[in-house]
């Protein structure tokens, strides 16, 4: 996307304020102009952009345009209905041809504000005003989730409508402004983007508001797919995707832990299987993974797929002398296999669930003394590859499925 560089049709930084089990409401912080320089706001726009690149490996869509304080229902009522006129200005003009001609000129169909400036609607264009007014909903409608979540903090809000060659996105984001952009605490306006920290970006969604737009106006449309159209960016491993947030927007595929466990560990028993890696290194790979993903279930932490599993993959490959192209990382796999928009439980940041990674530990056993029969593998193998068939005599026999592919190799074994 940053190819092309975006035209910014509105961007504004509101605030919510909050404390972690703060009790009392206090009220957003609801700026009154937006911002004039464009500049720093595509600065902006690149940060997300190469956050985006990194860790938006999260897709979904919107669930429902009517749920209360949500933003499918603000941008439903507010961005797409321009028929529903609810007022207009008139006024004079100022040529010459024509000095007294009464004009009518289309307001917005959002309401004002309280304590709305006639000298800021006066500055700003049709659209402009519109586009901030929405903004004001949007911030009033996560205010709501925020405070529902005692545990959740508030932050700076900023968000930017803006246009890629003929599509229209909005990027928002909860984002930590202190020594990382500049921004005038009065007006709200940006005054430097050049140092911005990737750590003070809490979560931020990029949402591409022309396929969005289609999908509302084709919801009752019964036979109508929509895309996956939001895009989660994430910095850090602090938490996955908040609940809160998901209601927020509201999201239509949410995160299953367990689920996105199991996949990330299949998905890269895939990978290595098709790597070049020799099959000592194979193991020691999935049981680093393994063992990271067991502790942050032990500790009900999340793990960041991008910045914790993808390195292990990349030493070990410095380690062992092979050259990996960016086509053919574990990344590049992830997406190319389970992990693109359009599928489900694609997040790079989750909290690994105990349960499902007890089948990929490993088990060991022995039988006899002299003449030792050993048999080892994945747990994932238990009860369905090796079974455990006991008699009414305190006997019993392990049997063990083998496939066409192995069977040549056996059957050589047995002759």
């Amino acid at each position: 996307m940053s190819q092309i560089k975006a035209v910014v049709q509105a961007s504004i930084i509101h605030q919510i304020i909050k404390v972690a089990h703060q009790t009392s409401i206090t009220p957003p912080l609801i700026r009154q102009r937006l911002h004039s320089d464009t500049l720093q706001v595509q600065k902006l726009i690149d940060f997300f952009d190469e956050q985006l690149e990194k860790n938006g490996l999260a897709h979904s869509r919107i669930e429902s345009f009517d749920s209360p304080n949500t933003l499918g229902e603000v941008l439903s009522d507010y961005l797409f209905n321009m028929a529903e006129l609810r007022y207009l200005r008139f006024g004079f003009t100022i040529t010459l041809s024509f000095p007294y001609v009464r004009i009518w000129e289309v307001l917005s169909p959002v309401p004002p504000l309280t304590n709305e400036h006639q000298s800021v609607i006066n500055q700003e264009s049709i659209e402009q005003t519109r586009y901030r007014r929405i903004t004001s909903h949007i911030t009033k409608a996560l205010h709501h989730h925020v405070y529902a979540e005692p545990m959740t903090t508030g932050d700076h809000l900023p968000m930017i409508f803006y246009t890629l060659g003929d599509v229209e996105y909005l990027d928002i984001a909860l984002l930590s402004l202190t020594d990382a952009i500049t921004i005038d605490e009065q007006t709200g306006e940006i005054i430097d983007t050049d140092h911005i920290d990737a750590s003070n970006l809490k979560i931020a969604c990029r949402i591409n508001i022309t396929k969005l737009k289609e999908h509302r106006y084709k919801s009752t449309d019964s036979t109508y797919q929509a895309d996956n159209y939001i895009a989660w960016i994430q910095k850090g491993t602090s938490s996955k995707i908040p609940e809160y947030i998901q209601d927020f927007l509201p999201i239509r595929i949410r995160l299953d832990d367990t689920v996105a466990t199991t996949k990330l560990m299949k998905s890269l028993i895939n990978y290595l299987k098709q790597s070049s890696f020799s099959e000592k290194d194979k193991k020691e790979v999935q049981s680093e993974v393994l063992a990271i993903l067991s502790h942050k279930a032990k500790h009900k932490d999340s793990v960041n797929i991008v910045d914790e599993i993808d390195p292990i993959i990349a030493t070990k490959s410095t380690l062992s002398n092979l050259t990996i192209a960016a086509e053919d990382s574990f990344k590049a796999f992830r997406e190319n296999n389970g992990y693109a928009a359009s599928d489900e439980n694609n997040s790079n940041i989750f909290a690994p669930a105990a349960d499902p990674l007890k089948n990929y530990e490993t088990f060991s056993f022995h039988l006899g003394e002299e003449e030792v029969i050993r048999v080892s593998g994945s747990r994932s193998l238990l009860g369905e590859e090796i079974k455990l068939k006991e008699d009414d005599n305190d006997e019993a026999v392990i049997e063990i499925k083998v496939s066409s592919e192995n069977l040549p190799a056996i059957r050589k074994i047995f002759k």
